[in-house]
């Protein structure tokens, strides 16, 4: 059937729901939300022959389809809650992970257009998703066996069998897993980790780990690689944390975030074999470098970096890689001779693909958009609205800001780089937010904040508007505050970041009876109760707990709320533990701050009860 006729919108079903980030989620089988709903769209994936493109939209909980040879919007596709990674198992079955629904949604095309399918539950956090299909098949073959998903909050992925609708295995990676890339000869799979800040290659054939390797120079905030079209290496666009306190002077002179790509061969290869390039530009930095993606003929690597609103244009085949990354983009590069062009998108460019050897096509989270851009031009050659509203909302209006580097001094970073999507990206800054200096602080999750107060981890920040005034002015080191109504629209994005719900135990199931056995520990014999209680699992008080340290203006501590604790990586004030284990047996076990020695049975029971708040 023709491709402009894909899908027939309803009118009389449009609707618009607000739930969670100002999202319009509709269910599986509902018809697509018009112009009322933001789209959001975060990922994108070309048809294998090259006819389709298709879109996750993460705010609206649908997938839209464009037509490539007309360049038009042919169709829109509810597939339920979160949508984040997105791929083709053929020219009519597409894969896209629900990540508010830990599950995997499956489309296909029929007689009346692309439809849903098939939902699968997979695990807790779904990002990434690959469909392996069989060197020599034609686009329109039989859709791949198996699709391999990354489970961010399970530190592992999933394997599912397609013909059978479940996950059939679980293979083991490093800490939080979110990107997941096919290598071009299909033999491999490349999944950088968010919290532990390594890459893990992977066999297709087998599942089996081929070599573990870590980002060198505190990396953060890994995103989506691009591979070789020989599968020689990846390049991967990160942060790198410097670890030089958060001053005006540092920030000038690139000491405390970085954005960089990182060379790494593939598939073996030792850890000092990768190579280093730094993007930023003094004065004039690089912000939040998200996805990058090559050329079939590998003369060019674009890279979308959503806080600048840009997309960076790199004549790769002409690129000698730096011995050493220094703080900025080589002098060589900015020269304006064409190898490096810097093409501002707008919006919050995220996903691309190339769809040949000069054209790239990027996913805008904010422009509701497609944009299809000319590399060799440098610019804009079309751009494919998906729908949404004239007019954003206070919601989306504090989306924008929240995720908008040019706030910073010299563009170097956005809200979101250091509390990754509103949550946290596992860091340790010194913000001279306390009063001294050289004393590093986690960064907290953002998830719930609006409900938690006080803030800062020594408390003494009562009024949230403030606290964000304050992090512009001191941390960001901006000139310009934020004006009433940015600041008000601001608070209503940051009222919309909540901690993930935990699963339902089965009644009577053993699960059920491990996390009521841990709730009595951890309201008696732990004595966590004492500081963390109510609705949120906190206090509005401050705890001298005997963790400080005697250089801290503020002795004390205010206990952050354990709601979501399961999503975190690093704990305590200082990020010194690694795991809730680590919590309970070191410096915060329970013996030390106002509880019992606890056995190893209920530790175990206690973590489980923590992990399901």
């Amino acid at each position: 059937m023709p491709y402009r006729r894909l899908l027939v919108f309803s009118i009389g079903l449009l609707f618009a729901v607000e739930m969670g980030h100002g999202q319009c989620l509709p269910a599986a089988d509902a018809t697509p939300a018009g112009d009322v709903c933001d789209r959001g769209p975060v990922a994108v994936a070309v048809s294998p022959a090259g006819r389709l493109c298709a879109t996750a939209n993460r705010a609206a909980g649908s997938v839209s389809f464009v037509d490539l040879s007309t360049r038009e919007l042919v169709g829109e596709t509810a597939c339920g809650k979160g949508p984040a990674g997105i791929a083709w198992g053929n020219e009519s079955t597409l894969f896209v992970t629900l990540c508010d629904e830990d599950a995997l949604a499956v489309l296909k095309l029929t007689n009346n257009g692309w439809a849903f399918h098939q939902k699968i539950a997979v695990g807790r956090e779904p990002w990434g998703v690959v469909a392996v299909r069989s060197l020599g098949t034609t686009p329109d073959a039989p859709p791949a066996g198996k699709a391999f998903v990354a489970l961010s909050a399970e530190d592992c992925l999933a394997v599912v069998d397609v013909d059978l609708g479940r996950v059939v295995d679980r293979i083991p990676t490093g800490s939080e897993p979110r990107a997941l890339v096919l290598s071009p000869n299909e033999r491999w799979l490349i999944a950088p980790c968010m919290a532990s800040g390594d890459v893990c290659v992977h066999g297709t054939a087998s599942g089996q780990l081929i070599s573990r390797r870590a980002v060198f120079d505190g990396p953060a905030n890994l995103g989506v690689p691009a591979i070789l079209p020989d599968s020689s290496a990846c390049i991967l666009p990160h942060i790198v944390n410097r670890g030089f306190p958060v001053s005006a002077d540092n920030i000038e002179k690139g000491w405390v975030i970085d954005n960089r790509l990182t060379r790494l061969p593939l598939p073996l290869g030792e850890s000092w074999d990768q190579t280093q390039l730094g993007l930023d530009i003094r004065g004039n930095a690089v912000g939040d470098a998200y996805a990058a993606a090559v050329s079939s003929d590998g003369s060019w690597l674009a890279v979308s970096c959503g806080g600048t609103h840009e997309l960076l244009v790199i004549r790769l085949d002409q690129l000698k890689w730096p011995v050493n990354p220094g703080d900025f983009l080589p002098q060589d590069l900015q020269r304006g001779d064409g190898r490096f062009r810097r093409v501002n998108l707008g919006g919050r460019p995220l996903g691309l693909q190339f769809l040949d050897a000069g054209r790239v096509v990027v996913a805008n989270a904010l422009l509701n958009a497609l944009q299809i851009v000319d590399v060799a031009a440098g610019r804009v050659g079309h751009t494919v609205a998906l729908g949404g509203p004239r007019t954003p909302s206070a919601v989306r209006r504090g989306e924008a800001i929240f995720y908008d580097a040019d706030r910073s001094l010299n563009r170097w970073f956005s809200c979101h780089t250091c509390h990754f999507d509103g949550h946290t990206g596992g860091q340790t800054f010194d913000t001279l937010n306390d009063g001294n200096f050289d004393t590093f602080k986690l960064t907290p999750s953002l998830r719930g904040v609006a409900e938690t107060a006080p803030w800062t981890w020594h408390g003494w920040q009562t009024d949230l508007g403030a606290s964000l005034q304050k992090s512009l002015a001191d941390t960001m080191h901006s000139k310009q505050p934020y004006s009433a109504a940015e600041l008000q629209d601001l608070l209503a994005y940051l009222a919309t970041l909540q901690p993930r719900p935990p699963a339902p135990p089965a009644a009577h199931s053993d699960r059920a009876a491990e996390l009521d056995r841990g709730r009595q520990v951890f309201q008696g014999k732990a004595g966590c109760a004492n500081c963390h209680r109510g609705q949120f699992y906190t206090s509005e008080k401050t705890y001298d707990v005997g963790l400080g340290s005697t250089r801290y203006a503020f002795p004390e501590f205010n206990p952050p709320s354990l709601r979501g604790v399961r999503g975190r990586r690093r704990f305590l004030h200082d990020g010194r533990a690694r795991s809730l284990d680590d919590v309970l047996r070191g410096d915060h076990r329970p013996e030390r701050t106002g509880g019992e020695r606890l056995t190893d049975a209920e530790r175990t029971d206690l973590i489980a009860f923590l992990k399901s708040l």
